[in-house]
């Protein structure tokens, strides 16, 4: 009898494991406009709302770290779901050796700095509410992702080389045809749409001025809508072109060069209020 009892067991164990793997559970999480749209939210969904809020407005909802006129969804599109336009569902990826800084990085270094290079302004504290939401949300995007397993269409495309040097010349070229509508004739941006240089854009130490990966963000990408429309060579081009203009300086350089940045900034906004634009 204990024999037939152990074979009972161990055959409702085997259906059940073989349910498991046939019938693999689908995922539970609700989605962001149901927790946008809910009256009520536990303390891990607030905080994957407040994550997303600070991905989409950034200006808005995490002011006191930022520096410049970017929100995080301007290289992070469609709130960071976008494949090729660095996806932010990668916590399963971290830590991390990371080259920029020498050490190995955990999700929330990993934010930190995106506030430090990519707003240009201050590094959180690395238990700041903003830092913790932003971390949040992109465990909620990541949910379902194999741990150590990059996910399809992690950070951007390699752009091939195409035996050409980028030219900026060609690359001004391009942008006055595909992107100063957008953009700006100077970069500067018009309404939600983002700054490219100047004062209000990224500064020197943030990951788009590497010409590979805005090569391969603008190619993937843009012009808004019609991504990969431009062949590899404009898209390099347009990236030298790009970050070839001023902007502000990389904040390793030390406080001198930041101090001078701030200087920069409120006599251009002063030039730019005497001249009657925004």
């Amino acid at each position: 009898m204990a024999s037939r009892a152990k074979l009972k067991c161990f055959i409702i164990f085997a259906s059940w494991c073989f349910a498991i793997a046939t019938n693999p559970c689908q995922a539970t999480q609700p989605s962001m406009q149901e927790l946008l749209e809910r009256d009520f939210l536990d303390d891990y969904y607030s905080n994957v709302v407040l994550g997303y809020r600070i991905v989409t407005e950034t200006s808005q909802y995490a002011a006191r770290y930022t520096g410049n006129q970017l929100s995080c969804k301007n290289c992070h599109l469609n709130a960071g779901t976008q494949k090729d336009a660095i996806p932010l569902n990668v916590a399963g990826m971290y830590p991390k050796w990371r080259s920029k800084n020498g050490v190995r990085n955990g999700i929330g270094l990993r934010i930190r700095e995106c506030f430090l290079y990519s707003q240009n302004g201050i590094m959180p504290p690395e238990n700041s509410p903003e830092v913790l939401a932003v971390a949040a949300y992109i465990n909620y995007l990541s949910d379902g992702q194999t741990i150590g397993k990059p996910p399809e269409g992690m950070g951007v495309p390699t752009v091939a080389e195409t035996g050409q040097d980028p030219n900026p010349a060609n690359g001004k070229t391009t942008y006055d045809m595909k992107c100063k509508a957008c953009h700006g004739e100077n970069g500067e941006g018009i309404g939600p749409i983002p700054p490219l240089w100047g004062p209000g854009s990224y500064n020197l130490g943030a990951g788009m001025h590497n010409n590979s990966k805005a090569a391969g963000f603008i190619w993937a990408n843009m012009p808004f809508g019609s991504g990969r429309s431009l062949s590899a060579q404009e898209a390099w081009d347009v990236a030298s072109y790009i970050n070839l203009q001023h902007r502000p300086e990389d904040p390793r350089k030390g406080p001198i060069a930041k101090l001078f940045d701030t200087i920069y900034t409120r006599i251009f906004s002063l030039i730019r209020q005497v001249k009657g634009k925004p």
